[in-house]
């Protein structure tokens, strides 16, 4: 039996008649349950979480020379000879 699933995270002004009726449209002939909670912003922490991220990934990261052929390097990690 498939099961589907799906979350929407908006703000409780946003929700609408058209919402509603896309929902309905979604799981037509499907029984479902809904269940509502409110959650707290997350964009001061995420956004500090993802620029930690990418310092992380910077300070992390190899050198690659200029002098280097990346698409060589790519193709010969797909196809390597045999």
């Amino acid at each position: 039996m498939y099961i589907m699933q799906t979350t929407y995270r908006l703000k409780a002004q946003e929700m609408s008649i058209e919402f509603l009726k896309s929902l309905k449209t979604l799981f037509a002939g499907k029984e479902v349950e809904i269940t509502i909670k409110s959650v707290e912003p997350t964009i001061k922490k995420d956004k500090k979480r993802l620029l930690e991220m990418v310092n992380d990934s910077r300070a992390n990261a190899p050198v690659i020379s200029p002098d280097i052929d990346i698409r060589k390097l790519i193709d010969e990690s797909q196809y390597p000879e045999e």
